[in-house]
């Protein structure tokens, strides 16, 4: 187990990647060769396969491996990508097994390292094994066909209690063409885990123009835009069960016309997401559940639960929609590898859709949760923050009643304030004032008084 020639110093490299924010993992399985197999084999550690797995059922085999990877763990690597584990190398009445033991193995020697700051996710996993790695979708085709069938693993990987989910973006298997890519882009951005898989002939800023470059990165910044809000339904699907990537029957069970409904998606309980799966579309129809909900895109559009709308979808905009009463935590929080911006400091937006109900959301400050409630009255909006570590502003969407000489006509309007630092820090009760004139997403609140 080494690293290839091409890499000289891999000491020096890790070293020079984590000094600039960046961690590295790597692409692992449990297949030997090399090194490996020859001490594997001596050791009668091996299956008797022509690319044999180690038997790491027995605990000196356990062990061995183990080590091995714990090599790299003292050089700086963070966390594996592990892949295979069906493809004939051990028999296949013991592959269920594999797909537990050795992502604990893994995980164990990264957790002696690092303790809990690690990442690792496996193609072939199941059962008790989601205690110690995320899951990918594993070798899909690059075409429509596996996009469409990654949203479908996506939900099923949530239904059976394995939250923390990605997909190769742009698939494995072949070269994906520009609007494929484009389009995964688009949905990889809302799944917990974006990983994108870069290679001969599909590295974005080498093989394809500068509009896949400009998708690519307007959606690998909405993916980081998203920490905040992503990280906490993390917390809450470890603790829950409930997935970050929800199939809609699991919020509206009484409708049926979200029982075999593949195509689109919750994230969270708050944004419906629904992705462009065919090639040439530029538009698709969306159903939309009980309630109301906004165009998230151009947060002006709302729209009446419980039916089907149709949606522009042009190549760089999948569609989006936000429930009334949502909260959204948002905002540029973790630095990484941010070393162009010298005055770069944390900073959170919570993003408000109020409606006439309150509504809550269990904020996870990486240390603990603490609880954002917003419920509006006769004087307009009040929001309770507790003490969230960042400071940031509010933005609260809101729609505008314009009087024509032909029935009212209804546009969104902004309202966005940057509340005091003490009130990303301190417990208060801030009320947000309204102008008479305007209404914040609910059919009859009026508020007194612009600020």
């Amino acid at each position: 187990m080494d690293f290839d020639v091409s890499f000289p110093d891999p000491t020096k490299m890790i070293r020079d990647l984590n000094a600039r924010g960046m961690n590295l993992l790597l692409w692992i399985a449990n297949r030997c060769s090399n090194q490996l197999f020859q001490e594997g084999s001596a050791k009668g550690y091996l299956f008797p396969f022509a690319w044999p797995a180690a038997d790491v059922r027995r605990p000196e085999t356990y062990n061995w491996f183990k080590e091995e990877l714990n090599k790299y763990g003292r050089l700086g690597i963070k966390g594996y990508k592990i892949d295979r584990g069906e493809e004939n190398e051990m028999p296949d009445s013991l592959v269920n097994q594999n797909a537990i033991l050795f992502p604990k193995l893994a995980a164990e020697g990264l957790r002696d390292a690092y303790g809990d700051d690690f990442l690792m996710f496996t193609r072939n996993t199941n059962d008790t094994a989601r205690k110690y790695t995320a899951v990918w979708n594993g070798d899909t085709r690059s075409t429509f066909g596996g996009l469409a069938a990654s949203v479908k693993n996506a939900l099923r990987s949530g239904m059976i209690d394995f939250p923390m989910w990605g997909s190769d973006t742009g698939g494995y298997i072949r070269v994906p063409d520009k609007e494929l890519f484009a389009r995964w882009l688009e949905f990889s951005a809302f799944s917990p885990m974006m990983e994108v898989l870069l290679g001969p002939k599909r590295t974005i800023w080498d093989d394809y123009d500068d509009e896949l470059v400009a998708i690519a990165k307007t959606y690998v910044t909405a993916h980081h835009d998203l920490i905040p809000y992503t990280e906490s339904l993390m917390h809450e699907a470890v603790r829950s069960g409930m997935p970050v990537m929800r199939s809609l029957v699991l919020a509206y069970p009484q409708d049926e016309r979200v029982y075999e409904l593949w195509d689109e998606y919750l994230y969270g309980s708050d944004l419906l997401v629904a992705p462009i799966t065919e090639a040439g579309a530029t538009k698709r129809d969306v159903y939309l559940p009980a309630g109301r909900w906004m165009d998230y895109n151009d947060k002006r559009s709302v729209h009446s639960g419980g039916s089907t709308i149709g949606t522009a979808a042009p190549l760089r905009t999948i569609p989006l929609f936000v429930r009334e009463g949502a909260i959204i935590p948002r905002g540029d929080i973790i630095k990484l590898n941010n070393n162009w911006d010298s005055r770069w400091a944390p900073k959170l937006r919570l993003e408000i859709f109020p409606s006439a109900t309150t509504s809550r959301f269990a904020y996870d400050t990486g240390k603990d949760v603490r609880t954002i409630t917003v419920s509006t009255d006769s004087r307009g909006i009040t929001i309770k923050l507790e003490d969230l570590g960042t400071d940031g502003t509010v933005d609260v969407y809101c729609q505008t009643q314009i009087l024509t000489t032909t029935p009212k006509r209804e546009s969104s309007a902004l309202l966005s304030q940057a509340l005091p630092t003490s009130a990303f820090r301190e417990r208060p009760a801030y009320l947000l004032p309204l102008h008479r004139r305007k209404k914040c997403f609910i059919r009859r609140l009026e508020a007194r008084y612009v600020y």
